[in-house]
């Protein structure tokens, strides 16, 4: 029986967003950078997910285009992710610029961000798992793992991010590698769940990940991926405020239709979904910093009003699975 699951408290991380609030005109000058670099690239022609021909332009944020995909779905940036392009944005001097987001605050991402993620999991798959995690990053998700007392092996290709989490690991352990050299550990390596969070959509082929799933001893495929959802439409018309979901290292979306058709491509079985975003907290954030105003019982009058009601906004988009993100859990039919 297939697991669904709606929502998570706003309020349980935000805290961990305030770079957003607090360093947006840097944020934001950093998107258009990597942005004005990803529109050199040649000009995609074909989905990235089904690679069906790919026509006219939706519409155009932050100086990029965007496509829709009418067969799949599948939200498409106007250029192709290059190898030189990916590895600028990610292992230039060692990821050294990539991962500054990632020290700080590490105990308290695993255990407000990482474990929920772990008990979704967990509620899904009943029997005893052991996790391959792909683009593991810093190793958050290995650590909670770890709490858990669930065994775990995680591989990234940014050396500065991978030494971070070593200091924070004692069973589990992460290594320094290519996605694309981790074949033979998807494929033969003992573990029954590969995991890739917030993974996929970083990648030059995504879809080759499905294929390496399909032909592994894997049993189990766990993702989280960001969706096309009300946020793009927020960052669009906000164009002053940095584009946290779209743009940068996000230069294409998924949506419900896009994962279904992977799902029924592959023969894969869906055996849990948690649908749940940042919608309503990027609109209050937007808001917030362009309301620009000094008076503070203005702004205390506005949190009173959006604030304290945001995870019941989110909610009506959480359950229509319109939402910004999703995490899902495959088995092979």
């Amino acid at each position: 029986m297939k697991i669904i699951k709606f929502s998570k408290s706003y309020k349980d991380v935000f805290n961990l967003k305030k770079d957003f609030y607090n360093n947006n005109n840097n944020n934001l000058k950093k998107i258009l950078k990597i942005n004005q670099s990803y529109i050199k690239q040649k000009k995609r022609l074909k989905c990235k997910t089904c690679k069906s021909n790919l026509t006219k332009t939706i519409f155009y944020s932050h100086k990029v285009n965007y496509l829709i995909c009418k067969k799949c779905g599948h939200l498409n940036g106007q250029s192709v992710e290059t190898k030189k392009f990916l590895n600028n944005l990610y292992l230039k001097d060692e990821g050294k610029n990539y991962s500054r987001n990632y020290l700080t605050n590490y105990i308290d991402r695993v255990k407000k961000i990482y474990i929920p993620k772990v008990n979704f999991l967990t509620s899904v798959i009943k029997k005893k798992i052991d996790v391959l995690d792909i683009g593991c990053g810093s190793g958050h998700f290995v650590k909670a793992l770890e709490l858990k007392k669930i065994n775990s092996t995680g591989y990234d290709p940014n050396l500065q991010l991978i030494q971070l989490g070593g200091k924070f690991l004692n069973k589990n352990k992460i290594f320094n590698k290519e996605i694309n050299n981790c074949k033979n550990e998807i494929i033969n390596s003992k573990h029954n769940v590969l995991s890739a969070i917030g993974v996929l959509e970083h990648l030059e082929n995504p879809i080759e990940i499905f294929k390496l799933f399909i032909n592994s001893n894997k049993e189990y495929f766990y993702i989280s991926v960001p969706l096309f959802s009300l946020s793009v439409f927020i960052e669009n018309i906000f164009k002053n405020i940095y584009p946290r979901h779209l743009g940068g290292p996000h230069t294409h979306l998924y949506s419900k239709k896009s994962l279904y058709f992977i799902a029924k491509k592959f023969r894969l079985q869906i055996l849990g979904e948690w649908w749940f975003g940042t919608d309503f907290p990027d609109l209050y954030r937007s808001l917030l910093l362009s309301l620009n105003y000094k008076n503070k019982e203005f702004i205390n009058y506005f949190n009173k009003i959006f604030l304290r009601n945001i995870n019941e906004f989110q909610s009506i988009l959480d359950r229509e699975k319109s939402c910004s993100e999703v995490h899902m859990v495959f088995k092979k039919k």
